[in-house]
């Protein structure tokens, strides 16, 4: 490794190891070489490429230095040569920017003069501007002073035409023009400051008004000959009013400004005549719709009401006949049942009956649809009245116009519905009028026409009550003490249980369209409360009625019936709480009858299988031991009693409910369940037997299997 460095001649300049590495790393100071950490700069430097190339060939450092020196100086000098070849271009280079720096200078005195000048014209525009402003100012005040004093003698100034416009023209629809010219004057005159104090106001002043005098007196007469038109027999009032009174309402609004007293003659002259002539048609037309009413129900027409000596059935119920009895039936279902009725609730939004085309066809009309069409046409006459008012008035004048004319029509309308509801004993029929009226309430909001809404209130105020009357009734109609009049040694659907039935099933129907968020309705509270006091006395009859019954299972049969029969009706119609009132009936008194017929068929092995689990329960056994008296050979009798009849017992259960829930759709679910609780005290008394040992293993592999009592189940019902 020494040899490398070896030579009297080495200097620290002439061998580049790199760009980082000198030869002087490797000399001490003073030039001396130091081999002092040799080793560790070649460990350090061995992966260095000129350290690399000097060990890969073998060259000496002083050599390959030298080299390197050459190729240095050749560079050098071929540098040198490109200069002195380029030094008559840098001369050539050297006397252009010396003239263009003359030519700069040049540039730069000619600008400055430039921008000499430019300060001057700047100054003078500045002062033309100046000038400008206030030539613009004076302008502007000459002309508005022009304008104020041109609008101002224009406003003032009565021409020959405006004059022998109205005095002499005939009022038309181009009197208006002449009209509208007068009424700008006119309140000129009479708001403008200025115009109140000048002298011109004499000038014009008693002309302006014999003007106005004029044009008041001949509006009057043209508006008053329009209203008396109203007044002819066959008149249509509404064209009337679109074609001929909205074209001049202008000339209600001149009257309003410039003739008060002529305006509210006008005006309550058209309320006197409006008023008479609505109330007459809506007298006609209310006349003519009850001639088509049909007697649907009356005060008789309750639920405890005797079957075929109530329902309004009349005379002919005393004579018995058939054809009697039948109409009978058909009343009652009417009366309780919605059916149809419920279709007017579509028909809310349909014009009105027009009453002699009905007439001609012969139709008949329950109360509520009268009442449908009469309070339709009175929203749809209020309506276009106020929308009338509204715009032939003006806004602010439109609703008192309308409220005094419109109150005797709605007097007319309110007291035939005090009338007519004294003698309706239909609640069906109320119902429907309280959800037509709460639907109308919804029209007359969505159309944004607030008239009626006290009336519309009174309405429901009338209705209500009315239906708590009726409601009332019908709960007294079914007090205790009546069970015996309505006793039927039957156990089919009592003709109470289907009226009822249809009854709540309407009023849950209907009741289910209120929005309970309206302040016109009753709570939903109030309507829950209702139809549980209805439940309530109708559940109470139905036990009082089962136990006038020979045997208690007939009473329990009889209640199943009913209940499934209001069930069923209620559960159609959505009833909510109701509907679950009458399902834990049902199933509590199913319930009753499956104990009761299994204590019939297996007595013995119900009995020891409710007093085993007792027994269990009590003495704390555990699994593998006998139960105390209860023991498998206490229970083997029972096992074989069990295997010779069993299949029997099943088939007389089938017949028996098939016998006595005939023409009903409750007897397969009764057949259901008693099967049920017979394979669920089988399987309790299979697993009684389980739990006491090998004993009771063995007897109950000699016992019926499960599967097998269930096919037979299977293959006697569906038989």
């Amino acid at each position: 490794m020494n040899d490398l460095f070896e030579g009297d001649d080495l200097e620290t300049d002439v061998t580049p190891l790199g760009e980082n590495v000198s030869v002087t790393d490797f000399l001490g100071e003073g030039g001396v070489i130091s081999l002092q950490d040799v080793d560790k700069d070649l460990e350090e430097f061995q992966d260095h490429d000129v350290i690399k190339g000097i060990l890969e060939q073998g060259r000496v450092v002083k050599e390959y230095a030298r080299d390197i020196d050459d190729k240095l100086r050749t560079v050098e000098l071929e540098s040198i040569q490109d200069y002195i070849q380029e030094s008559d271009n840098m001369v050539e280079l050297h006397n252009q920017i010396k003239m263009c720096d003359s030519i700069l200078s040049g540039i730069e005195q000619l600008l400055g003069r430039f921008q000499s000048e430019l300060g001057k014209v700047g100054e003078e525009i500045r002062q033309l501007q100046v000038q400008s402003q206030s030539m613009g100012t004076k302008l502007r005040n000459r002309r508005a002073a022009e304008a104020q004093l041109g609008s101002f003698i224009e406003q003032l100034l009565i021409s020959d035409e405006l004059v022998t416009s109205i005095m002499d023209h005939e009022v038309n629809e181009e009197f208006m023009e002449p009209l509208l010219a007068l009424d700008r004057k006119l309140n000129f005159l009479r708001d403008d400051p200025v115009a109140r104090g000048s002298l011109a106001k004499r000038d014009v002043e008693s002309a302006l008004e014999k003007l106005r005098i004029k044009a008041v007196t001949k509006v009057r007469d043209f508006m008053m000959n329009k209203v008396y038109q109203l007044k002819r027999p066959k008149t249509n009032v509404q064209i009337i009013q679109q074609s001929v009174l909205l074209k001049y309402k202008y000339f209600m609004r001149f009257l309003r400004a410039h003739g008060p007293d002529v305006y509210t003659e006008i005006r309550n002259e058209y309320v006197s005549v409006l008023s008479r002539i609505l109330a007459s048609h809506f007298r006609t037309y209310q006349s003519a719709m009850e001639k088509m009413q049909a007697a649907v129900a009356g005060a008789t027409d309750v639920l405890g009401a005797p079957e075929g000596g109530g329902g309004g059935a009349g005379i002919t119920a005393l004579f018995g006949k058939g054809t009697a009895r039948a109409t009978t039936v058909r009343r009652a279902r009417a009366t309780f049942s919605l059916g149809e009725r419920a279709a007017i609730l579509d028909q809310l939004d349909k014009p009105p009956i027009i009453p002699h085309q009905a007439e001609d066809a012969g139709q008949k009309y329950p109360y509520e649809v009268i009442f449908r069409n009469v309070h339709k046409l009175l929203l749809d006459t209020a309506t276009s009245e106020y929308l009338f008012c509204c715009d032939f008035f003006d806004e602010d004048e439109g609703l008192p116009v309308f409220r005094d004319m419109f109150a005797p029509v709605v007097g007319v309308v309110e007291g035939d519905l005090v009338q007519s509801l004294q003698s309706i004993g239909d609640l069906v029929c109320i119902l429907l009028m309280i959800r037509i009226n709460h639907d109308h309430r919804k029209l007359m909001m969505r159309r944004r026409v607030p008239t009626l809404d006290d009336y519309l209130d009174r309405v429901h105020l009338l209705l209500w009550p009315r239906f708590k009357l009726l409601f009332d009734g019908q709960l007294q109609s079914i007090r205790p003490g009546v069970e015996r009049s309505l006793f039927l040694d039957s156990t089919g659907a009592h003709f109470v249980t289907r009226r009822y039935a249809a009854l709540s099933s309407s009023m849950l129907v209907l009741m289910a369209g209120y929005d309970s968020s309206d302040p016109g309705v009753f709570k939903a509270q109030s309507f829950v409360d209702t139809m549980e006091r209805m439940w309530q006395a109708m559940h109470d009859l139905l036990l009082r009625m089962s136990n006038l019954f020979k045997d208690r299972r007939t009473g329990i049969i009889f209640l199943i019936v009913q209940y499934n029969h209001i069930h069923i009706a209620l559960r159609a119609a959505a009833a909510g709480s109701v509907v679950g009132a009458g399902a834990d009936q049902l199933a509590s008194c199913t319930g009753l009858f499956v104990d009761d017929q299994l204590s019939v068929h297996f007595r013995d092995l119900v009995d020891w299988v409710k007093k085993a689990e007792q027994a269990a329960k009590r003495s704390g056994v555990p699994e593998g031991q006998h139960i105390p008296g209860y023991a498998p050979a206490q229970a083997a009798p029972i096992l074989r009693d069990f295997a010779v009849r069993w299949k029997d017992a099943i088939k007389s259960m089938h017949l028996e409910v098939a016998a006595q829930f005939a023409e009903t759709s409750c007897g397969r679910d009764v057949l259901q369940a008693s099967m049920t609780s017979l394979l669920k005290y089988y399987t309790r008394w299979v697993g009684l037997l389980k739990r006491q040992g090998a004993d009771g293993l063995t007897l109950v592999r000699e016992a019926v299997n499960v599967p097998s009592i269930m096919y037979e189940i299977k293959r006697v019902t569906t038989s």
